[in-house]
């Protein structure tokens, strides 16, 4: 696993010690010393291993960082990506690839979003998203995964929700940009069983994109709301106007992994806060 010890990768690692515990998952981490843009590491790794799958995750995943240094988000996100599959090749590895909503971006066309959506991106991050995804195809077998608004615990400072949270424990009012603009929002713990359920499929699965969200759609608006109510926040919103970067609607359909994979995301939006939140019984975060 690439990336174990980032936010989608140490919650997967949860997941598989907790439901197998005798499959033996091997990491591969930056953080640990070991580069998907170093091929002859990777190829060593890889040859000792001898794994039977490998799960794709190490990328440059925040839209802030690649917009920084784009270099980096294209020699982790492309040249890493193609690092891995040339290993892939060579040594006749299943791969699973994780990708993003942001690949679809510009949105074209009314969702809910399909995988036959065109995709491009319209970030940095994105952009090298979807090149590694051209790359991932030329393998054979290979599973594309594009996951939509993640959140969770380890995340719990990015996105609609850390704002609102970093805001609220500073005892200043969260800010809303726009409100009417809608999402996905889909819990790590989803993320991590749509994982396992990928490098379990049977292979008339496999060389496949599939969605990974929950086919619920939340105003930013409606999202908010959630987060102030849970976390106890009884104060004002400000809103300010919506930034141009965030689609107008943004939902998944999800049927084909539903259908193909027999994904069945278990977490709601609100029962997803709630349990980043440790709530239980009417508890507030507070």
């Amino acid at each position: 696993m690439t990336g174990d010890m980032g936010f989608v990768g140490s919650a997967t690692m949860r997941h598989f010690a907790e439901n197998h515990p005798s499959i033996e998952v091997i990491g591969y981490d930056l953080m640990n010393g070991f580069d998907i843009r170093d091929e002859q590491q990777l190829m060593d790794t890889v040859s000792k291993a001898r794994p039977d799958r490998i799960l794709h995750l190490a990328a440059i995943a925040r839209f802030a960082d690649a917009d920084r240094d784009p270099m980096l988000a294209f020699e982790t996100n492309v040249r890493g990506t193609r690092n891995v599959v040339m290993v892939a090749e060579k040594f006749h590895i299943p791969l699973v690839y994780a990708s993003t909503g942001s690949v679809y971006m510009p949105i074209s066309r009314d969702p809910p979003i399909t995988e036959d959506f065109e995709c491009k991106g319209n970030s940095v991050y994105g952009c090298t998203k979807y090149m590694g995804e051209l790359f991932v195809r030329q393998h054979i077998p290979h599973i594309i995964l594009r996951y939509a608004h993640l959140y969770g615990q380890e995340k719990r400072m990015h996105g609609l929700i850390g704002g609102f949270m970093d805001r609220i424990e500073r005892g200043l009012a969260p800010v809303l940009y726009g409100g009417k603009q809608s999402n996905d929002f889909t819990y790590i713990k989803d993320v991590a069983e749509a994982n396992d359920l990928a490098l379990q499929a049977s292979w008339d699965k496999w060389n496949q994109a599939y969605n990974i969200g929950t086919g619920e759609e939340l105003s930013s608006e409606e999202a908010g709301r959630l987060v102030c109510e849970l976390s106890g926040y009884r104060g004002k919103v400000e809103v300010r106007d919506a930034r141009t970067v965030d689609p107008q609607r943004f939902v998944y359909s999800i049927d084909k992994a539903i259908r193909m994979l027999n994904y069945s995301p278990k977490y709601s939006f609100r029962k997803g806060l709630e349990d980043m939140f440790g709530l239980g019984d009417g508890k507030t975060a507070n």
